[in-house]
């Protein structure tokens, strides 16, 4: 069918050129959209990060020790847990399995966490499948023959993927719609493209290499493999500590996916905007998870105590449950690398406990949601892309917590990125901390 569909296209793209398909009227498609045939726009990229530009060395985490984040253990807290053999974060094994990366342009379906998508037809009719092809990522093998990470040159991109560069997930071009300008200014739009306001990764596996039962080193399959050392902390993950049997009947797996949804304030100045024409741009999609490893134990159900790698308690507060999900925030821009200018921030002081946050101007919320872009608060501190618009720039501070995600705003200025010229480099001067 896919076959028939190609030359369909191919025909009325050669034969007539002048002819509509449901896809130039931006009608929603699963096959590859034409400029995905011929030229790919688009480039996918994935990062496991808080920051968008240099990230903390492993290192360098936890005030620059290098040590993973130890959650509060003892009566009515987390069980003791078994810390023997600890390695340092630079030195544990961890291994992605990502089943796809998905997007939507469909504002109204997308509210209250996708609790609205019931089915199959109700999954297929809301999302654009721009990335439907699994991707493995390991730190390191973790079998002696080729597995799908080797063969997928996956140890590259979890380098990418924990490094700032962004690991590349193939991908086609979503849709995009086909407006008049008539059609657009009736609309309000002062472009022709398509609002994007959702985007979700799928995760299969999402495994920690250190993990003990009863002192006793954890095995599992991943990637079909037996006798895998570590833990998938995807259904660790999946709901917040104290989510009931009913409440978890009712909600979405917070992993599958791991889903940003775009806020009124960020929609004012969109980054998901996708603009019609032949310029290719990039999508960025990432997760906060190098900076916030933290171990977690809990009792199993028999009655042994279970420690792991899992992730900080960032928003909700793990004592001992099985569950120690809602930590993990998600957050895509779509940039256009021809139009797109650099910052330089001026003032840091190389503190491993703070970040430049940059927000869209109409934004207020700058805990519960990640930046748009970040970087530590070095004296180089860069920030390599930003579309044009009005920003605010936020010094933010891990001194709350201290689990390494910054809860605390220090200070904030404005600045602006104009429309021109393009690709230029602009400065602003912010103390931090």
């Amino acid at each position: 069918m896919q076959y028939y569909y190609f030359l369909l296209l191919l025909s009325c793209f050669f034969l007539f050129p002048n002819c509509k398909t449901d896809v130039d009227l931006g009608k929603e498609t699963k096959f590859p959209v034409i400029s995905t045939l011929f030229n790919n726009r688009m480039l996918l990229l994935l990062k496991g990060t808080y920051a968008t530009d240099n990230p903390l060395d492993w290192s360098e985490l936890n005030n620059g020790t290098g040590d993973l984040y130890i959650d509060s253990q003892g009566d009515g807290l987390d069980p003791v847990m078994t810390l023997t053999n600890l390695p340092k974060a630079a030195d544990l094994p961890i291994f992605l399995d990502i089943g796809e990366v998905r997007i939507s342009s469909k504002f109204e379906k997308g509210f209250n966490d996708l609790t609205q998508i019931r089915d199959t037809i109700d999954s297929n009719k809301f999302w654009d499948f721009i990335a439907p092809n699994r991707q493995v990522f390991c730190t390191r093998t973790y079998s002696l023959d080729n597995n799908t990470c080797l063969e997928s040159d996956g140890i590259l991109k979890a380098y990418d993927f924990f490094n700032g560069i962004g690991a590349q997930f193939p991908s086609n071009d979503p849709s995009a719609e086909t407006l008049s300008w008539e059609e657009a200014a009736a609309l309000g739009k002062a472009w022709l493209g398509r609002e994007y306001y959702y985007s979700g990764i799928y995760f299969r596996s999402l495994v920690t290499g250190f993990a003990l039962d009863a002192g006793l080193p954890v095995t599992l399959r991943f990637d079909n493999r037996p006798n895998i050392f570590g833990l998938n902390i995807v259904p660790r993950n999946n709901y917040a500590p104290g989510t009931t049997t009913a409440e978890k009947s009712a909600i979405v797996p917070k992993m599958f996916p791991s889903l940003f949804s775009q806020t009124f304030e960020q929609a004012v100045q969109s980054d998901m905007r996708i603009r019609e024409g032949f310029d290719p741009y990039i999508l960025e999609v990432r997760i906060n998870l190098k900076e916030n490893l933290m171990l977690h134990s809990y009792t199993s159900s028999r009655s042994t105590t279970v420690t792991y790698v899992g992730v900080s308690d960032i928003f909700f507060d793990h004592k001992g449950e099985g569950d120690a999900g809602g930590n993990i925030l998600s957050r895509a821009r779509v940039i256009y690398p021809e139009t797109a200018s650099s910052l330089t921030i001026s003032g840091g002081t190389n503190s491993l406990l703070h970040y430049y946050g940059i927000f869209r101007f109409e934004e207020t919320e700058f805990i519960n949601e990640l930046p748009v872009a970040a970087t530590p608060a070095k004296q180089t501190a860069k920030i390599k892309y930003l579309n044009p618009g009005t920003y605010k720039v936020v010094c933010l501070g891990d001194v709350s917590k201290r689990d390494g995600y910054p809860d605390t705003v220090v200070r904030e200025t404005a600045f602006t990125i104009p429309e021109y010229p393009f690709r230029q480099t602009y400065n602003v001067d912010l103390a931090c901390p």
